[in-house]
């Protein structure tokens, strides 16, 4: 049995498919899942998944730097998804979500801070056949609940970014 951070005890010998678990984050509730192709994992592969979950808040850090480098350099993902809502809302609507009055801040920015991390997933063991060990979900919200629309983060098991995508 294994105690992951969370979680409950795990069987690291006879693992679920999928767990998943609902956590509160800077004040936001966020949903933790955990993926599984196989249905052992090694003590290893425990520690590592103990260390990322030890980092989260670390990471939401440190994937909003990515965002921001991804809008700022303009080619990314991060622009269109910011420019979809401008494009999709009306000006009542992006008015309910940003202040429209305040000129000291592009709007864009404006909306690009209003993104919230919704779910983490990881895949420890490559389920799915992913070729990266965590997704993070970013969305943001409408009326107070969370667009389809999300803007992805997909890491390594270090955090570092593999890539940004665009998914609803």
């Amino acid at each position: 049995m294994e105690n992951l951070p969370y979680f409950e005890l795990i069987t690291s010998q006879d693992l679920k498919e999928y767990y998943v678990i609902e956590i509160d984050l800077n004040g936001r509730k966020t949903s933790i899942d955990l993926n599984f192709k196989n249905n052992s994992i090694t003590k290893d592969g425990i520690e590592t998944i103990k260390a990322f979950l030890d980092d989260i808040n670390k990471f939401d850090k440190q994937n909003k730097s990515y965002i921001s480098n991804d809008f700022t350099e303009g080619n990314g993902e991060t622009k269109d998804y910011i420019n979809f809502y401008f494009d999709e809302l009306d000006q009542d609507e992006i008015s309910n979500i940003i202040d429209i009055h305040d000129v000291s801040t592009p709007k864009e920015i404006l909306l690009l801070n209003k993104l919230k991390l919704n779910r983490i997933g990881l895949y420890p063991d490559g389920k799915y056949n992913t070729d990266y060990y965590a997704v993070f979900d970013y969305s943001i919200d409408i009326n107070g609940k969370s667009c389809e629309q999300l803007l992805v983060i997909k890491t390594n098991e270090k955090g570092q970014l593999d890539h940004i995508a665009w998914e609803s």
